[in-house]
This record gives C-alpha cells, structure tokens and sequence, in this order.
C-alpha cells in the first residue's frame, strides 16, 4: 500500500515539476518597440483601423500615426491654424471606414480617412470653453465624445449635440 501511495506521490511530482516547466515558458514574453519618425510627438490613443494597421494620435506633434502589424510607419500632419495649442487625445474607427480623433488644439472633433485625407469639424459655440478628450464609435452609427464637463455626440455627416 506505501509503495501505492509513493507511485502515486512521484507522479504527481512529475507532473507538477512538467506543468511549472511549460508554464515558465508560456509566460515568457516578447516585447518589441517601433521609434516613431517624430521625435517627442507624444502618442496617446491607439486604436485598429478598418484597414489592420493601428492607428494613433500624436499630441505634442499634432500628427496622426498608422502602424502596421510589422512596424511600417506613416504620419499624417493635421492643419493647425496659427497659435494652436497641440494636443491630439482620442481616436477611434467610425462606421464609416474612416478614423475619428479629438483635436483640442483646434477645439474640434477630426476625421482622417485611411487615404490620408483630414477634415475637420468645430465644436460648436454652445459648447465655448469645453475641449475634446476622448471618442469611441456608439451603438447608433455616431461617435461619442467627452468634453471638458460634457458628452457630445457626431454623426458621420458631422452634425453635433
């Protein structure tokens, strides 16, 4: 019966010290870093385009950033009229195929095609005072935004509330 029970202990041991083994290594990870063209651009968001590369604002540049899976690098320049604070926070992909990001330099809500293509869409006066965070596509075809004190809301049409 001790014999048994050794058996029984010895395998268990094996098991446990195979088990520790393979899960020393399914921890093991591999991190790889891309430098950005645009030193000290600051990048905040990072979201996936509707093309599988990654897409990312660049605050203090005020670039919008595409990365692909294997660490190919674009940069696209958002206008910025004179004086213009920097500050590029969100971005989100919309249901239209293209992506959306707040510009709290420009106090306004930006769309960048996967072309490359930039418009933009101030916040309203009623909304004075009140700068652009953060944007995630909704439930209802829009895209939602955070502001200083509020939500705003935008259609892809870029009608605001």
């Amino acid at each position: 019966m001790q014999s048994r029970y050794r058996r029984v202990l010895l395998a268990l041991i094996v098991l446990l010290c195979a088990a520790g083994g393979l899960a020393g290594r399914a921890f093991a990870v591999t991190f790889t870093e891309f430098q950005l063209p645009t030193a000290n651009s600051a990048p905040d968001a990072i979201t996936m385009g509707p093309d599988g590369a990654l897409w990312f604002t660049e605050g203090l540049s005020r670039k919008i950033g595409r990365i692909t899976p294997d660490g190919e690098i674009v940069e696209y320049q958002v206008p910025t009229p004179a004086n213009t604070l920097p500050g590029l926070f969100g971005i989100a992909a919309g249901p239209d195929g293209a992506l959306w990001f707040t510009d709290f330099g420009n106090n306004q809500i930006g769309r960048i095609t996967t072309a490359g293509a930039i418009t933009g869409f101030p916040i309203p006066n009623s909304f004075a005072g009140f700068a652009p965070f953060r944007i995630t596509a909704g439930p209802d075809g829009a895209l939602w935004f955070t502001l200083t004190v509020s939500i705003g809301r935008i259609t892809t049409a870029g009608e605001m509330t």
